[in-house]
């Protein structure tokens, strides 16, 4: 499998004065302190631009369906004023699961079920990123892979007290990697940033040449 993936690319990186990162997501902030970004938010309708985009590239395989789509969402996350002498960064994660886009569940019940799926199977998680500035557009992708171990018994009050915790509500896939007990994982093979919702290593490396 191919881990990072290049999508679109136009202009020429200016001199960068300003970061400005376009998502309110704690995760994302912290990952990119290193950068002192300023925090800004661009609203846009997640789910009518996957609709869209879904099918339009309905040729190709599943994964690459989802990936170009999860690249277009963090491109429409970037539609704001560009200041001169600043860079932008949006970016967008995609749980898949066997053909399936796991977003953020709609209740608790979705929830469960989309987290006791993953045990004993392997799925992918995407992170799209968009680098703007005025006369540039950079945006790529990054694949992780996570196999979670076969289910036990001993496992469910562990699941079941993540899962009162509420926190998977707001979490595409219906977790937060960096949350889950250890004992769920059984492998991942990829930039674990990009379960957590930001590949670092490869966004720093494109900001610095």
């Amino acid at each position: 499998m191919k881990y990072i993936v290049d999508y679109e690319k136009a202009g020429t990186k200016p001199a960068v004065e300003k970061v400005v990162l376009l998502s309110t997501s704690p995760r994302r902030r912290q990952l990119l302190e290193f950068l002192k970004p300023e925090i800004k938010a661009v609203e846009v309708d997640e789910r009518v631009i996957e609709e869209r985009f879904m099918e339009l590239f309905v040729k190709d395989d599943f994964l690459t369906r989802a990936a170009k789509t999860c690249c277009e969402i963090s491109k429409a996350k970037s539609d704001c004023d560009l200041e001169e002498g600043t860079l932008y960064i949006s970016a967008d994660t995609i749980v898949v699961f066997e053909n399936q886009v796991y977003n953020k569940p709609v209740d608790e019940a979705e929830a469960r079920a989309m987290f006791l799926s993953y045990f004993g199977k392997k799925h992918e998680v995407v992170t799209s990123v968009c680098l703007r500035a005025k006369d540039y557009l950079e945006v790529f992708y990054t694949i992780a892979e996570i196999e979670f171990v076969d289910w036990y018994p001993d496992l469910r009050e562990v699941v079941d007290n993540y899962l009162d915790s509420g926190s998977p509500m707001d979490k595409a896939g219906a977790y937060g990697f960096q949350e889950l007990d250890p004992r769920f994982i059984k492998h991942v093979a990829g930039d674990v940033h990009t379960i957590i919702g930001l590949p670092v290593s490869e966004t720093s490396r494109r900001i610095a040449t």
